[in-house]
């Protein structure tokens, strides 16, 4: 029987001196690689410090950034305006539109849909676009141009439309619809000062008078009202030449669906002398 081979132990010790025999590093480069792997208390402290004053400086960089971002992302996104003050820029009733409007008409398109942001200060008011140049009447300046003669031709003033009209274009029904629908409130300053009542309106004494927007909502609804009474029951020969205007009723169309105080001073009814009994459109 052949001897069983006698293995011997290896011990701790030779196996550092194996591991060393076989290492490809030189004993400089061992001592080298030892002192950088243990660093010193200041060293750790001050690799620390560096590492935190980078990401410090990153963070900061990365702030600006987003906060120039943002800027550039609100200087390019449009607003929508806040409606003006009533004291300064009320909506003007009767005078819609610009007066290249009333001399020439006006053009389908993008200008129109711009018509019913036209405001007008309480200095230096303009006058009032009653008359329609893309329309033929049969009675033209019935009422003349103050109230006294308006009274002497027969006219009547309606508090729902600022105008002298004609008996052939009054409307006692949409008139007394609108004035019991509140008790409507008239002043001659926008401080709320000088209040007239509806009576003192009716003589159509005044140029102009301000209303709250509430009144500018009624009118509107009123003025779409009498028209479509005039062409289903009446016939045209029952329009005048403010409600006739598309002009105005671009205004309306727009200015009933904007969202405002129900209360607030932000209108001017303006006294108007339109022409009355409709006989058909230019165009």
């Amino acid at each position: 029987m052949s001897s069983k081979t006698e293995y011997s132990p290896v011990g701790r010790a030779s196996l550092s001196a194996d591991d060393a025999a076989h290492s490809l590093l030189s004993q400089d480069e061992k001592h080298f690689t030892f002192e950088r792997r243990r660093l010193s208390p200041a060293q750790r402290f001050y690799r620390l410090a560096l590492r935190s004053l980078a990401a410090f400086i990153l963070l900061l960089i990365h702030a600006g950034l987003v906060l120039l971002l943002a800027r550039w992302i609100i200087s390019n996104t449009p607003t929508t305006s806040k409606p003006p003050s009533p004291k300064k820029m009320p909506h003007g009733h009767g005078g819609h539109g610009s007066s290249a409007n009333a001399n020439s008409g006006y053009t389908s398109g993008a200008g129109d849909m711009e018509t019913h942001k036209v405001h007008y200060t309480l200095e230096g008011v303009p006058p009032s676009i009653y008359k329609d140049p893309l329309a033929e009447f049969s009675m033209v300046n019935p009422c003349g141009s103050s109230a006294a003669e308006a009274r002497a031709n027969g006219c009547r003033f309606g508090v729902l439309y600022g105008a002298w009209l004609p008996q052939q274009c009054w409307d006692d029904e949409s008139e007394e619809r609108f004035k019991a629908y509140d008790d409507w409130k008239f002043y001659l300053q926008p401080n709320r000062t000088e209040p007239l009542t509806w009576d003192q309106v009716a003589e159509g004494e005044h140029d102009y008078v301000l209303v709250e927007w509430q009144y500018h909502q009624r009118h509107c609804a009123e003025m779409g009202r009498r028209f479509f009474t005039a062409v289903s029951k009446r016939g045209l020969q029952s329009i005048d030449s403010y409600l006739s205007q598309w002009a105005h009723t671009d205004h309306c169309a727009h200015s009933i669906m904007e969202v405002n105080p129900t209360h607030e001073l932000m209108a001017i009814l303006q006294r108007k002398f339109p022409d009355c009994g409709l006989i058909r459109w230019k165009q």
